[in-house]
């Protein structure tokens, strides 16, 4: 019997993942199932899940942090979701690195509603508690170029003055994300992609949403943070160092059941390096796979994310497919 791990990094590019609880739709073993999972932990009020580019440069506020000599008005507008543990109402500050220096903004009202959502894997249907925000929007002066980091760096009541600071555990963009697996082909056999999950109820976050005249944040230049200058790479992401093999279940082999099965496990790792949370990213709807898959996650050696030239709490995706030849 065998059983495959693909490692894949997660750099937080989908909510979907960020739900503090997993409720199969399957009968049997569900209890047990559930039981193997670890809420995620909260190291900030806010997370930043998702970033997109609305479109091409635009003429929206007078001078958005524009660099000199640069047409004033001259931005592009980006749009972002932000993922909490609890419906609220929060000012957040967003801090990132793009492509030609370092930026912020603020966002003063940003309010968090319960976004809880029903999935479809490629084996199982499953309802994840969440809670989201609706699309949200700041601009970059073009000279800023595309960001390729972000995250929230402090958060505060709603209309005041965000002065909590969160860990910096950033997402990456699209070009500096990690590559996703995108099949597994054995023999004349083709397995979907593991992270081929599919939301089927609508989410209080519009992907394809447009911000509203006048309603746009601007983020201005700032400094480079003092502790990003004392390594050469700020932002790595979390990694597995030693890998617990998983197995094939033996009951299935044992009642002449020969399945194939894949399962992805959303491993939270602490600034330490410690598994803190595991969640089913991906479940396989059968019990004995996803607890196997869980089991392996949780005992596999990681080491810890870095932002900022220091560790910070991260995620990793811990997939496995498993086949009885």
């Amino acid at each position: 019997m065998i059983a495959r791990v693909f490692r894949r990094f997660q750099a937080l590019s989908i909510g979907l993942l960020l739900g503090p609880a997993i409720v199969a739709s399957l009968p049997g073993n569900a209890a047990a199932w559930v039981a193997a999972q670890v809420p995620l932990r909260s190291y900030c009020a806010a997370r930043i899940v998702s970033l997109s580019r609305v479109g091409g440069s635009a003429q929206r506020s007078p001078q958005p942090g524009g660099m000199p000599g640069e047409p004033g008005g001259a931005a592009t507008i980006w749009r972002y979701e932000l993922a909490g543990d609890l419906p609220t109402a929060l000012s957040v500050q967003l801090t990132m690195q793009t492509a030609n220096g370092w930026y912020s903004t603020v966002a003063p009202a940003v309010k968090l509603l319960e976004d809880n959502g029903l999935y479809l894997s490629a084996q199982a249907r499953f309802k994840r508690a969440q809670v989201h925000s609706p699309a949200q929007f700041f601009e970059l002066p073009l000279a800023a170029g595309p960001p390729k980091y972000i995250w929230v760096s402090q958060v505060g009541y709603a209309d005041s003055v965000p002065t909590v600071p969160c860990p910096a555990m950033w997402i990456a963009s699209k070009k500096h994300g990690a590559k996703e697996i995108v099949h597994v082909v054995r023999g004349a056999r083709k397995i979907a992609a593991l992270n081929a999950v599919k939301r089927l109820n609508p989410s209080v976050y519009d992907p394809h949403a447009r911000p509203a005249v006048g309603a746009v944040a601007s983020a201005k230049a700032i400094p480079e943070p003092a502790s990003a200058k004392t390594c050469r790479r700020p932002f790595r992401r979390a990694k597995v160092k030693e890998v617990m093999p998983p197995s094939y279940p033996t009951y299935y082999a044992e009642n002449h059941e020969y399945l194939i099965a894949s399962a992805a496990v959303l491993v939270e790792v602490g600034p330490h390096g410690s598994v803190v949370g595991r969640m089913l990213e991906a479940p396989s709807g059968l019990p004995r796979f996803d607890g196997n898959a869980l089991y392996a996650a949780s005992q596999s050696a990681y080491s810890p994310a870095i932002g900022l030239c220091l560790p910070v709490p991260g995620y990793y995706t811990f997939a496995v497919e498993y086949s009885p030849e």
